[in-house]
Parts: C-alpha cells; structure tokens; sequence
C-alpha cells in the first residue's frame, strides 16, 4: 500500500540497479535506449547504473554492444539453482530418516561463517529439537557447522573466528582457537562431527557431509535429540544411518560415490 511517505531505509540507487538486473529474466539482451523506456529511467541515470553493475561483473556486453548477463549473475543464479536442488532433493532421505528414528533430522549450509538451516523434518518424539527453514545457528557450536569448517581452507577458517569469535553457550562450547583446530582435525579424520551439547543444554547432534558433483563436502545432513536419548550406544547406532542419508543425497546432487563415501 502505497502511503506517500518515504521509507528511511530504501536505498533508490539499490532499487534502480535491481530493476535493471530484473528485466533480464524477461529478455536475454537489451540496449540502453530498450532499458530507459522499459523502466522509465532517463539514459543519463541508466548509464550509471548499468557501468556499475557491469565493473561489478553482474552486466556485460556482447559482440554488438548490447547489455546480457554477467558471469557474476550467472554464478548467483546457479548458487541459487544449487541450493533449491539441495533443499528439495534432501527430503526424501531426510523424511525417511525422521520417520525411521522419530528423532528431527536436518540440512545446513555455510554461509557467511554461520550455518543456516536449509531443510528440516522433525521428529515424533513429544520432546524433541525444534528448527525451521532459514534458522541460522553457529558454526563452531554446532554438529553442522563444525563438519563444514573442518573441509575449510585454513584461512577461511580464521577468517570465520575473526569475524564471529568463539562464544561460550554451555560448558561443552569450544572457545579456543587450538581447542576448535583439534576438534577439525578429528573430524576430517573420521568424517562425521558431533554436538555434544555445546551450543544447548540437553541437546545432542550428530552430523555427516553430503558432497557436490566434485566430491567437496557442500552441506552437511544432521540428527538432533534430546541427550536423554543419545546415548553413547544410540549414537554409535544412529551414526550409519547419518551417513547412508547423507550419502545418498549426495549421490542426488550429482557427486562421485566414492567421494560421497
């Protein structure tokens, strides 16, 4: 609805730029003079707009200087593409394995040092974990976010405790730089990662990786329970079950078996 006030936070420059990059979903290449009279911008303006997207990669110009997609979108577009494979190809395998255990089962990805929650199903149990779609939780606390990190180059692993540190959530949390290196290493020996209530009292998880078409682990698939319930022996017996789920949403999305495995 349309008030006549003005929104304090609408950035116009943003808006005009994300109206140009709209229009290609609905041609594939446009001159600056088709661009000017479809949005109603005067070339001056539009000129500006499309030179910065263009620098930034998300424009380019083909051979008869007309404006076409940059490899910038192109690359957004597939990461979007990408995770909306994951999200629904995940679902069956995850849906059995609720179903099978009755425990909530979930998948996450990395993104900007946090994991954020991409699909879930939860589980039966009157207790029992609860997430949604788009929950973002963090990644050294977490059976998820750990598995992830632990594929990381170094670099990028630093450069997410720089930007997030190390926060304590419970006595379990991992709070020093060493203590979380340790923790990688060992996950990359074994290939899966717990949760050992360290970002929630009572709450245990265990997660394993789902790799991309080239076997890098991309997301990583997990089971949440009460502790009361994940005993050391429930968990050396749920763990296969983790990983033939992850596995074989893995194999979905394209990656080698081995790999996979």
């Amino acid at each position: 609805m349309t008030t006549g006030a003005k929104d304090p936070y609408h950035l116009a420059s943003l808006h005009r730029g994300l109206e140009v990059i709209g229009c290609f979903a609905r041609r594939p290449s446009w001159s600056l003079a088709e661009l000017a009279t479809e949005l109603g911008q005067n070339k001056a303006t539009l000129f500006r707009v499309l030179h910065t997207l263009e620098a930034a990669g998300f424009l380019a110009k083909d051979a008869n200087g007309r404006h076409v997609p940059g490899l910038a979108l192109h690359a957004l577009g597939n990461a979007a593409v990408r995770q909306e494979q994951l999200r629904w190809q995940s679902l069956p395998p995850i849906q059995a394995l609720a179903e099978e255990t009755g425990e909530t089962v979930h998948v996450g990805i990395l993104h900007e040092g946090e994991v954020v929650t991409v699909q879930v199903v939860e589980g039966t149990h009157a207790v029992r974990m609860h997430s949604r779609v788009g929950k973002r939780s963090p990644a050294h606390a977490s059976a998820l976010g750990k598995l992830l990190m632990a594929y990381l180059p170094d670099a990028e692993v630093e450069a997410i405790i720089a930007r997030h540190g190390l926060p304590r959530f419970t006595p379990a949390t991992i709070t020093t730089p060493e203590a979380l290196r340790e923790a990688l290493h060992q996950i990359r020996q074994q290939g899966w990662a717990p949760d050992a209530e360290e970002i929630e009292p009572g709450l245990r998880c265990l997660a394993a990786p789902i790799t991309d078409q080239t076997g890098r682990p991309s997301a990583a698939l997990g089971i949440s329970a009460p502790a009361s319930r994940m005993d050391a022996a429930r968990c050396a017996a749920v763990l296969p079950r983790v990983k033939a789920a992850a596995l074989q949403v893995s194999r979905m999305l394209g990656s080698p078996s081995s790999a996979a495995a």
